[in-house]
């Protein structure tokens, strides 16, 4: 209790112990002013201060739900006067209100924080009976707010259904509250679709449409209240995760509660975003690189992305990938297709660049060919006596044999196979030797009728390269 804002002596109550005091396990509390103590005379203006009280409850300032009737900052209630007696018939005692059990409405409390006392007759002038003074719980540990989302993947335009679920846990009733809900930038609430506890209920807008609110709620003891309502996505949202919040706002104490969040992710539309990739391989016999009337397709060959996407092309040698890409929204991407050659006909070769690498946009489909022909392969075979012992010089017997080779080549096109059969030889003589005949073989066919494509394959008569590990004397 204070005095002209100064805390009174503990010597001036009856019982010392009054002042500072804990209410018992029933929330009740005693002052008996001693009028004898020059800090305390009479008649004079008190004040009753609540200091602390349990967790979960404000202390702050008087109570905002169920104000006092006179603080700190207005006149007196007079005590001697008792003009608001609660019980008139009782003129021994001045009551605020009428029943030592406090009430459970707003309505019904009243109570003064701020009295003029004296010691007259006792103890209708020194005291004042049933003044219950309530306290403002914290919303953040009173009420339960959670929010939730049906879907977690959404695409542009589409609608999101959300669930706002609230209960009062503390006890008693929570007036005057305001469910509160931020929406996440680019989402829009659907006019119409909110439902408070089943019911059409329509929310202040506010915010530029960023906020929803619904109003003047009372929240009563451990009832579950739900608000529902429709959020539609944009078209300018991007892609990624977006946040919606929820919490409830008290209108008397400016209090919020905890904040419950619902994330949904935004992705590609399949329709508008999305790159689809359609094509064909099919038997390029006249090496043209282009389908041509009389081309059919090859069935089953396997086509693969570099993100590992695989299709196999059906009897007409079509293939299609569905979404194969979400290319950047402003400038496309690069899409990468290769075909697998191990999944060709027996003796069939790609005409066409492989792989193939194509500018995407978002929302089209792209075309993908691919050419491939079955081959003639002419087979060039060499071994170790072609070439001068440990260089990559052929021997001049074996040069003339480069022409007569070029000459069956340019009869019509073919590929060129050259094959090393190698014995003892180091292996990487046997690697340059190779090499040196492709590059030999690639000069002189500069001004070839076609390109010609040469392969290169050894092979060890002893099942692989020999043996070089040094020899270790074993004392015999």
């Amino acid at each position: 209790m204070l005095r002209a804002g100064v805390e009174l002596p503990a010597s001036c109550f009856n019982d010392p112990a009054q002042q500072n005091q804990l209410t018992d396990a029933y929330g009740r509390y005693t002052f008996e002013l001693n009028f004898s103590q020059s800090a305390c005379p009479p008649p004079e203006n008190y004040v009753i201060a609540v200091t602390a009280a349990p967790a979960g409850y404000d202390t702050s300032a008087p109570s905002r739900i169920i104000p006092p009737t006179t603080s700190a900052a207005t006149a007196p209630y007079s005590v001697p006067v008792c003009s608001a007696d609660a019980i008139p018939a009782t003129t021994d005692r001045c009551e605020a209100q009428d029943t030592p059990v406090p009430p459970t409405g707003a309505a019904a409390t009243t109570y003064y924080l701020h009295l003029t006392l004296s010691n007259g007759q006792i103890p209708r002038d020194s005291q004042i009976f049933n003044n219950h003074i309530p306290v403002d719980p914290l919303l953040d540990t009173t009420i339960f707010v959670e929010k939730k989302s049906l879907l977690v993947n959404v695409a542009r335009g589409q609608m999101v259904p959300y669930t706002i679920t609230v209960k009062n846990r503390q006890g008693g009733v929570l007036q005057n509250m305001a469910i509160v809900d931020r929406l996440p930038p680019g989402f829009k609430y659907v006019e119409g679709s909110s439902r408070y506890d089943g019911n059409p209920v329509k929310p202040v807008i506010a915010g530029n449409g960023t906020e929803l609110r619904w109003e003047s709620l009372d929240l009563a003891y451990n009832v579950t209240h739900t608000v529902k309502l429709l959020l539609v996505v944009s078209s300018g949202v991007s892609e990624g995760e977006y946040v919606n919040r929820a919490w409830v706002h008290s209108n008397l104490t400016s209090a919020d509660s905890g904040i419950a969040t619902a994330t949904v992710r935004v992705i590609p539309d399949p329709t508008f975003d999305c790159t689809d990739i359609i094509g064909k391989v099919f038997d390029d016999a006249n090496l043209n690189g282009t389908q041509d009337e009389n081309e059919k397709g090859l069935p089953g060959v396997r086509v693969v992305s570099a993100r590992g996407l695989i299709a196999k092309t059906d009897a007409h040698g079509r293939f299609h990938i569905t979404c194969a890409a979400v290319p950047n929204e402003a400038r496309g991407s690069n899409f990468i297709l290769k075909v697998d050659d191990r999944s060709l006909p027996s003796g069939y070769r790609l005409t066409t660049e492989n792989p193939l690498v194509l500018r995407v946009t978002r929302g089209k489909a792209i075309k993908f060919n691919f050419g491939a022909t079955l081959h003639r392969v002419v087979r060039l075979d060499i071994a170790d006596g072609v070439f001068e012992p440990g260089t990559t010089e052929m021997r001049p017997q074996w040069k003339p044999r480069i022409g007569m080779l070029l000459s069956e080549l340019r009869k019509a096109p073919a590929i060129l196979r050259i094959t090393y059969l190698a014995d003892v030889e180091d292996p990487k003589v046997v690697k340059a030797r190779t090499e040196a005949v492709k590059r030999e073989i690639a000069d002189q066919w500069e001004e070839g009728n076609y390109q010609l494509m040469i392969e290169t394959e050894i092979f060890w008569r002893r099942g692989g390269p020999p043996d070089r590990r040094p020899v270790v004397n074993d004392g015999q």
